[in-house]
C-alpha cells in the first residue's frame, strides 16, 4: 500500500484557533518541538516531512523578510527578534540583532511612531521595507540537513555574516 502525503508550509502572526472537522477530529496547533520530540510519534514518513519545513522556514529567514511578515503590523524590532528567536529556536542578543536588522538596506521602514504595548520605555515602530527576497538579510545557527545538503530549492545564497554576529554572548 501506498500513501501519499502533501505538506503546506505557512508562517503568520495570530493563527486562528484550530477546528476538528470530519476528517481530523482531534485538530490542534502543536509546538514543532513537541511534534518532533521522541515522546510523539507521527505517522509514516512526516516527522521527516516536518523536519524538512522547518529546516526551510529556517534556511528562507536568512535571506529573505519572511520574518517581517509574521509580526504584527507595523512591529518593534524586539517583535521581529521574537519571531527568528522562535523559528531559530535559539535566543540572540537583542543588541546585535537591532544593530544589523536596521543596517540592512531596505529591510525596514521606521513608521516614526513609538508604542508601549510591550512595557517599558516606548520603541520605535517599523513596517516591511521593500527589500528583494535574494539578498542576504541575518544569519542564523548553523542549519543541518536540508541546507547542508543544498537542497532547499532557492537560487538565493545565505549570508555571509558569521552566525555569531547575532548569538547572544558572542
Amino acid at each position: 500500500m501506498r500513501v501519499v502525503s502533501v505538506a503546506y508550509l505557512a508562517i503568520g502572526p495570530d493563527l486562528p484557533d484550530s477546528m476538528a472537522g470530519s476528517d481530523a477530529a482531534d485538530a490542534r496547533w502543536t509546538p514543532v518541538s513537541q511534534a518532533l520530540s521522541s515522546e510523539r510519534s507521527l505517522a509514516f514518513d512526516h516527522a521527516g516531512i516536518l523536519s524538512d519545513g522547518v529546516e526551510r522556514v529556517r534556511a528562507k529567514l536568512e535571506y529573505t523578510p519572511l520574518a517581517t511578515s509574521s509580526c504584527p503590523q507595523p512591529f518593534t524590532v524586539t517583535e521581529l527578534r521574537q519571531v527568528y528567536e522562535t523559528v531559530w529556536d535559539e535566543p540572540l542578543d537583542p543588541r546585535n540583532f537591532h544593530r544589523k536588522v536596521l543596517s540592512l538596506e531596505g529591510f525596514l521602514n521606521s513608521t516614526d511612531s513609538t508604542t508601549g504595548r510591550n512595557g517599558g520605555r516606548p520603541a520605535q515602530l517599523y513596517v516591511p521595507g521593500g527589500a528583494s527576497s535574494s539578498r542576504p538579510h541575518c544569519s542564523g545557527p548553523q542549519l543541518s540537513s536540508a541546507n547542508a545538503r543544498g537542497s532547499s530549492g532557492d537560487s538565493g545564497s545565505p549570508s555571509s555574516v558569521p552566525p555569531a554576529l547575532l548569538r547572544r554572548g558572542s
